[in-house]
């Protein structure tokens, strides 16, 4: 776990997907293409499902990303269209 925050990256079609867990605010973002579309509180640690769609080719794609406590660690993975996304760690 990064000491500031640990963020997950993913490329999806062309589409940059992100997942940021910020250990200084105390916040879990999803961000697609560099946008903010989701966030949650991680005030208290708790399992947390962020969820938005994208168009791609006139097609709507959705995203569900989670976050799911196993004390002392977290693991974070993501869907699209409920196929799982390999998640790279970069921070």
């Amino acid at each position: 776990m990064g000491i500031t925050k640990d963020r997950y990256i993913a490329t999806y079609e062309a589409h940059a997907i992100e997942i940021i867990s910020n250990n200084w605010d105390k916040t879990l973002n999803l961000l697609i293409d560099g946008n903010k579309v989701a966030s949650a509180s991680r005030f208290l640690p708790h399992n947390i499902t962020l969820t938005n769609t994208f168009e791609h080719d006139g097609v709507q794609h959705t995203v569900v990303a989670k976050s799911v406590v196993h004390f002392p660690s977290t693991d974070v993975t993501l869907e699209i269209d409920s196929k799982g996304i390999i998640l790279t760690k970069t921070e």
